[in-house]
């Protein structure tokens, strides 16, 4: 069945085909090729002819241009700096570069001399002055292209084929030959002297251009005399001829300068006023994506109220800024095609260049200070992409570890190959040894910190130096879930905080009661909801609890009497007020309030960037001991006398006694029944203490082992030589390609160098050595503690980027890309190298990255014609 669409003949076909072919032939030859990617074309009746054999040529430095206009894209107008260049002045005509043809091209292109024509047909040439002067073709085009680019002088090449055999023994043309010693024992270079490397001689420049007689040696066949070289350098060089010959190079150098005076200080013009738009474009992008913030809006029109961030900066701007203000008049309203460097093209560019330039600083901070170690973790984004956050830390030039967001890896699976393979092929994609790593941290999941099969097991295999720490802050928060969990008590009350929050919450009304109630005490703070991964939010929810028992109370109760409120509501006020008023419920909140707190104190310290192993040991240590100091009676009837202040009910409660079923042979004189204030102590109190005791100590043998290796360096003055050698000899041991055999001598130094001083931790120690130069002196111990402290104590840093995550990639920017993602959220998270980034470095690198096309028009009187020519803003100087 048809179509409906008309069918050709095959005769047809074939006639369409085979036009196309030729089209597609013609397009090809007129196409250019890379050597000679520019466009001449003759122009006539501009400079009067005389020598229809000599050229001059003009690159982006030395342009004659009759009329020049430069103009942004093929448009009339153009910016307020630019304006026509004057005509050249007619006495130029009669200089020695008589022009016929004339060609603008890039510098780093080169043209050989073309036919003359004139018409407007387009030749394609390339030029190129050789490095040997034995290959110079001498004529004007040469000579204009060397009087303003200059030529080698071959110095630095092998003198070897300068060889010339005397009757006592073979010489050579030596470098002092390219200098002049002057009387009072000054030197001065020749730079008209140039080696010809083919024929084994040298040359004189000027001579070589310009003596059309060939007078001298020096500019016919080459001078090769050794023997007698300084000498007859000397004489030519003070010869008639030869400065003559100089002052010519130098005049026609003045005369192109002149003509070239007023091209280039419009050039450099028209670049200022562009380089003035893009400081103020990346300054504007440089502020808003180091808050995270979005760019773009529903359209990119100025003066709209929905054109986003950027353009409703760069118009805030322009309200006390006159320049910015008139280019977007200008420029603003243009529309795609035009340039204005306003728009989101450019400025994701800029963004992407940004990102790069900090990537590859801390990579470079990374391959500098050699060690390092990763920390990784995952988290699912608002599009449930699952993104593997990557981040190094190091010790610093300064001694100051520092932790570095890289960036993220999406969808990388989450068995423990998986995530090996994802981590290793990173670090090669930046060129990171993995050999040079020296620790690895990570949540205590089973694929992270499993020791046979898990990533840290994995990675091992690579490097066996590579410790293993698990996050710190992440285990004092198992510790805190475990001793939540340890008794129905305990279970209960957390329950009650959340049903507590939910209460109020869920009602407007009830909200306002209770912050009414709030008013009449000002140390009362709002109940707070509870959190399964910050346990500061559990530590909130009993603050606000204890501090706002009473007024929590009495707004239940104003509830419980409101007879407007539904049976329902009144029941489950009833409820939650019953379990208030219980001793318990009083007693937990004085015990939970002072445990969370010291847990929450503890979690924020090990969650800082400048702490190490061994303040996490101590850390540990503290809690230990603080816990166990618990258990004491007289804490106990403390805390209880502090929940009675609280609760309306002054007496625990009683339970049921439960009668064991006694045999013949036994009897029930010997038997206890605990009850009241013994019982609770028993059966809750110390079962709470207990947990977190032992949780405590389990987790702090994780870091007990590695910090032992090294914590003798941060107590030198406390050992004797013997320990301070056994220590140093058991550590050199382990990392063999790291200390020298002179480590224990240099920690026995040491030791004698701190006698007088106060005490430093390992981490004071490394900055001391830094500040006051004495890692030269120490070396080896500047190498274990950097080993040390570039080790990671959590990777919470890995959690800070997940809520960078979270305000980049919102439910409005879901759909962002993950290279897009990657670049937003490095400049966000390391804004501190975003800021210290000079300007001037991302506009030159915005320039010479993307080739901005820029046009100049070439209008001659005669024939009225343009040609459009494609320039660097940078590449012009």
């Amino acid at each position: 069945m048809s179509d409906g669409r008309k069918r050709l003949s095959g005769s047809e076909y074939g006639k369409r085909s085979k036009e196309k072919n030729r089209k597609e032939q013609e397009v090809i030859k007129r196409s250019k090729k890379i050597n000679s990617f520019f466009i001449s074309k003759s122009i006539d009746n501009t400079i009067n002819k005389t020598n229809t054999s000599d050229q001059i040529i003009v690159d982006s430095d030395s342009s004659f241009v009759e009329n020049i206009k430069i103009i942004d894209n093929g448009l009339n107008n153009k910016p307020p700096e630019t304006e026509n260049i004057k005509s050249i002045d007619d006495s130029l005509n009669n200089k020695p570069s008589e022009i016929e043809n004339i060609k603008i091209i890039d510098d780093s292109e080169n043209i050989l001399p073309s036919n003359n024509n004139n018409t407007s047909t387009l030749s394609k040439t390339t030029f190129c002055v050789p490095k040997d002067p034995i290959d110079w073709i001498i004529n004007n085009t040469t000579c204009d292209y060397i009087v303003m680019h200059g030529f080698n002088q071959n110095k630095n090449l092998n003198f070897l084929n300068s060889k010339r055999q005397y009757n006592d023994a073979n010489r050579y043309l030596t470098i002092s030959l390219f200098e002049r010693k002057l009387l009072n024992g000054e030197k001065c270079l020749r730079t008209w002297l140039v080696y010809s490397e083919k024929k084994g001689c040298v040359f004189c420049g000027p001579c070589l251009l310009f003596d059309r007689d060939n007078y001298s040696q020096f500019s016919k066949d080459g001078f090769n005399d050794w023997k007698n070289a300084e000498s007859r350098v000397s004489q030519h060089e003070n010869s008639t001829k030869h400065k003559s010959n100089l002052i010519t190079l130098k005049e026609r150098a003045n005369t192109l300068g002149t003509i070239n005076v007023s091209l280039t200080k419009q050039l450099d013009e028209h670049i200022n006023y562009w380089e003035n738009v893009l400081r103020r474009v990346v300054v504007t992008v440089r502020s808003l994506s180091s808050r995270g913030l979005p760019l773009r809006g529903h359209n990119e029109k100025f003066g709209s109220t929905q054109n986003g961030n950027y353009l409703m900066a760069m118009e805030l701007i322009s309200e006390f800024d006159p320049f910015l203000a008139e280019h977007i008049g200008k420029f603003g309203q243009r529309g795609s095609g035009h340039t204005n460097y306003l728009s989101s093209t450019i400025y994701e560019e800029i963004i992407q260049l940004m990102a790069d330039k900090i990537r590859q600083k801390i990579i470079d901070e990374i391959k500098t200070v050699k060690y390092y170690s990763i920390i990784v973790d995952s988290s699912p984004d608002i599009s449930h992409v699952d993104q593997l956050s990557f981040v190094i830390r190091y010790v610093q030039e300064n001694g100051v570890p520092i932790e570095r967001f890289l960036q993220f890896l999406p969808n990388t699976g989450h068995k423990a190959i998986e995530l090996f393979d994802s981590v290793t092929k990173l670090l090669n994609s930046y060129e990171i040894e993995i050999e040079n790593c020296r620790g690895q941290s990570y949540d205590n999941a089973r694929n992270m910190s499993g020791i046979y099969s898990g990533l840290q097991a994995r990675i091992k295999e690579l490097n066996p130096l590579i410790e293993y720490v698990p996050c710190s802050a992440h285990s004092l928060n198992l510790v805190g879930s475990c001793a939540a969990d340890s008794c129905d008590d305990t279970l209960t009350y957390f329950s009650l905080l959340q049903t507590v929050y939910n209460f109020f919450s869920s009602s407007t009304n009830r909200w306002e009661i209770l912050k009414t109630q709030l008013k009449n005490n000002p140390e009362s703070k709002t109940v707070k909801t509870l959190s399964n991964t910050r346990w500061s939010s559990r530590d909130d929810a009993c603050k606000s609890l204890n501090s706002s028992w009473n007024e929590i109370r009495n707004a239940l109760i104003s509830i419980t009497n409101n007879l407007t409120e539904k049976a329902t509501t009144i029941n489950e006020t009833r409820s939650i007020l019953n379990k208030l008023d219980s001793l318990e419920t009083a007693f937990m909140t004085v015990l939970w309030s002072c445990l969370l707190d010291r847990l929450n104190k503890a979690s924020k310290q090990l969650q800082s960037v400048n702490i190490d192993v061994s303040v996490i040991v101590d850390i540990y240590d503290s809690l230990i001991k603080y816990t166990k100091s618990l258990r004491n009676p007289i804490i106990f009837n403390e805390y209880e006398n502090k929940a009675k202040l609280l609760s309306v009910v002054k007496e625990y409660k009683k339970s049921r006694k439960r009668v064991r079923k006694s045999f013949h042979d036994e009897t029930r004189n010997q038997e206890q029944e605990l009850e009241g204030s013994d019982k609770f102590r028993v059966k809750t109190y110390t079962v709470i203490l207990d947990c977190l005791t032992n949780e405590l100590e389990d987790r702090r043998a994780a870091y007990f082992l590695f910090n032992s290796r090294f914590s003798f360096l941060g107590k030198l003055t406390e050992y004797s030589v013997d320990e301070i050698m056994e220590f140093a000899k058991n550590l050199q041991n382990i990392y063999k390609e790291d200390l020298e055999e002179d480590f224990p001598n240099e920690c026995i130094h040491l030791q004698a160098h701190l006698k007088n001083k106060d005490k430093m931790s390992i981490l004071q120690l490394c900055k001391w050595l830094k500040e006051y130069g004495f890692y030269e002196m120490y070396p080896n111990i500047d190498i274990a503690i950097r080993i040390f402290v570039c080790t990671p104590a959590a990777n919470c840093s890995t959690e800070r980027s997940f809520s960078c995550l979270k305000r980049i990639k919102t439910y409005l920017r879901s759909q962002i890309k993950q290279e897009r993602l990657n670049s937003m959220a490095i400049l966000t998270i390391e804004s501190s190298l975003l800021v210290s980034l000079p300007y001037e470095d991302i506009i030159k690198s915005f320039a010479n990255k993307t080739a901005r096309p820029e046009q100049l028009l070439l209008e001659s009187s005669g024939l009225g014609t343009i040609k459009d020519l494609r320039l660097k803003i940078r590449s012009i100087r």
